[in-house]
């Protein structure tokens, strides 16, 4: 393969169409909702709102962050069920008068959703993200909050982000907000709300226009209503909320995300498989469902057993459809339709031109490289299907542009992508369920930047595996070794609680409190070069965290059998989660998945001495690459 000077994957397709199962992750959308209005909930005797199986990604670690910058703690656990959870225990309260900066990456959910909460909260908020992300308009969601007396200045291209929010109080009785643009715009509004104030007995927000996206708006609905705040909407043309409202809840789940599953709705089209998928709700009012019509109108079979959806695809005829509501399985669409014999006709896509990219023209740019011919208007797009070619697809810093061309290699040998990490947005494990589905999937490093024995940037190993592998003594050894220096993540997590050990941050402060102490910690080691780090066997469990440390790093999993793990631990008082060793066992079993899917090198430590370890390690890494994040 040729270099394109950055990471690529390339896909080998299904061998023959499969029978499977696939579980999705939890919806990007609602995570997002709820863990605002999680931090918008007053606690109650300090009892913090969980927010289960929620999606963990870029757009959730930027909501996440926003939320701790503005001082609301936050904490990522597992319930008893096993299921990772946030635990949000601040709230408005929490935020001080001063000035804050809350950085969104490329969420434009999170930019926007805290744009209008920004008007309504102490201090002054700059409210930024990457160039994607500062390129996506908000002047709608601006006009409307300035109408109401906020004062929102742009800092530097007018109507885009970044912006600096300085007011602390809205009063209104009628709102005005376009929703032709983005509904998020309109959940933004109806998502403070209740903390609007007025003189009437409801807040109203009204729409000159028909919306864009309606689902979102009942999603935005729905979530409320599951945090004890009644919407009224009549028509989609006004949103009316009573005064006096106040959110509750004491736990939300996240349900599995609509968007994800419609990569495999296609996969199974495409490749006449029979898949299965997990955990649906069948009434969910997510915009994506549609998408499992579409590819019935397209001449597949679809069943609903309960929470699964199952999908019988026997391949995809053109259509002409409408996708105003459900913009962001337009591309997805529009691959399957090169597949297609004859002519797809796609309306509705004027909201593709603000996304992470123009989708529109990124479609047409990438089709043309496979030899599909295709149309395009302000909004809407023409495929010419039928034989489609392989080629190295572009992503344009585009999590859908990826994920959905992936699609193609499915079954069309020689596909490969560009900047796989890309799909992090929102499916971080995107790749490898396509793996687990029976696809080949091969990662390629840029010329060095991947190797780091060759990078001038300098070496950096990280160890993960369960308590008792032998991390910290491996760790002091290869420093030794290679010349580097060791850090011990616990160690620093002591220093910076003020307590004298981990048993008694555990026992006095919580597993709360140390997570979050785990997170700072692995953020402030984000940019360490030239060192090995022995982390605490939990880090696994905090996506968040996991992706601060991986950064440039080679990850290396220490693996140990339980047995070897209890015995050589038998009596040690100072692992505060080892002392139950029925949970002991139920954690292990939690762990072991995630310490391999994160994993760049897996070695097994049992009946090896360290120092035999810590030569066998700097053996398997010197070629190994980073992992991909």
């Amino acid at each position: 393969m040729k270099s394109t000077g950055q990471n690529t994957v390339s896909l080998q397709p299904l061998n023959a169409p499969v029978t499977a199962e696939v579980t999705v992750p939890g919806s990007k959308s609602y995570t997002i909702r709820a863990l605002l209005l999680a931090a918008l909930t007053p606690k109650t005797a300090n009892q913090p709102v969980k927010v289960i199986n929620p999606l963990f990604s870029d757009d959730t670690k930027a909501i996440l962050e926003c939320l701790n910058a503005l001082g609301i703690q936050t904490a990522l656990t597992t319930d008893k069920a096993g299921q990772q959870c946030v635990e949000v225990h601040g709230s408005l309260d929490d935020i001080q008068d001063r000035d804050y900066t809350l950085n969104a990456d490329l969420s434009a959910a999170t930019l926007r959703f805290l744009v209008a909460l920004s008007a309504v909260i102490p201090g002054r908020q700059v409210l930024l993200g990457k160039e994607g992300l500062n390129n996506r308009p908000v002047r709608d969601l601006v006009d409307s909050l300035r109408a109401l007396g906020a004062s929102i200045e742009y800092l530097e291209k007018d109507g885009y982000p970044p912006v600096r929010v300085s007011s602390n109080r809205i009063e209104a009785d009628v709102i005005t907000v376009s929703g032709s643009t983005s509904s998020q715009y309109i959940s933004a509004l109806m998502m403070i709300g209740p903390l609007i104030q007025t003189q009437g007995d409801a807040v109203t927000i009204e729409l000159p226009g028909e919306p864009v996206s309606k689902p979102y708006l009942d999603m935005t609905g729905s979530i409320m209503e599951a945090f004890d705040v009644t919407v009224v909407n009549e028509d989609y043309r006004r949103f009316v909320i009573r005064t006096g409202q106040q959110y509750r809840c004491a736990q939300y789940i996240v349900e599995p995300d609509a968007s994800s599953m419609a990569y495999f709705v296609a996969i199974a089209a495409l490749t006449n498989s029979t898949i299965t998928l997990g955990n649906i709700n069948p009434k969910s009012v997510q915009a994506d469902m549609r998408f499992v019509d579409i590819v019935q109108q397209m001449g597949n079979r679809v069943e609903y057993h309960g929470n699964q959806l199952t999908i019988h695809g026997v391949g995809v005829e053109p259509l002409h459809v409408d996708m105003r509501d459900c913009p962001d399985q337009a591309q997805t669409l529009a691959v399957l339709a090169a597949f297609a014999k004859g002519t797809t006709r796609i309306d509705g896509l004027q909201s593709l031109r603000v996304k992470e990219t123009d989708r529109i023209a990124a479609v047409e740019q990438e089709l043309a490289k496979m030899g599909i011919r295709t149309e395009a208007e302000a909004d809407a797009l023409v495929i010419h299907g039928g034989n489609p070619q392989a080629a190295t697809i572009a992503t344009y810093g585009d999590h859908r542009m990826a994920m959905a061309f992936a699609l193609a290699g499915t079954l069309l040998p020689g596909m490969s992508y560009e900047d796989p990490a890309v799909v992090n947005k929102t499916y971080p494990e995107f790749w490898q369920d396509l793996q687990q589905l029976g696809v080949g999937v091969e990662y390629h490093s840029a010329d060095s930047v991947n190797h780091p024995e060759q990078s001038a940037e300098g070496r950096k190993l990280v160890l993960t595996g369960f308590m008792g592998a032998g991390k910290t003594t491996v760790a002091a050894l290869l420093a030794n070794k290679l010349d580097l220096i060791c850090i011990e993540m616990d160690e620093l997590i002591v220093q910076r609680s003020g307590r004298s050990s981990i048993n008694e941050i555990f026992e006095q402060d919580g597993e709360p409190r140390f997570r979050a102490l785990e997170l700072e910690i692995a953020k402030s080691l984000q940019q360490v070069r030239n060192a090995v780090i022995s982390t605490g066997g939990g880090i696994v469990m905090n996506p968040i965290a996991m992706d601060c440390i991986r950064q440039n790093a080679t990850v290396v999993f220490l693996e140990a059998e339980l047995e070897t793990v209890l015995e050589r631990l038998n009596g040690n008082q100072d692992r505060p989660l080892l002392q139950d060793k029925a949970a002991a066992a139920d954690l292990y079993e939690l762990r072991q998945p995630l310490y391999r899917q994160h994993a760049c090198v897996r070695l097994s430590t049992d009946d090896k001495q360290p120092e035999a370890l810590a030569d066998e390690i700097i053996q398997a890494t010197q070629n190994a690459e980073m992992c991909i994040v």
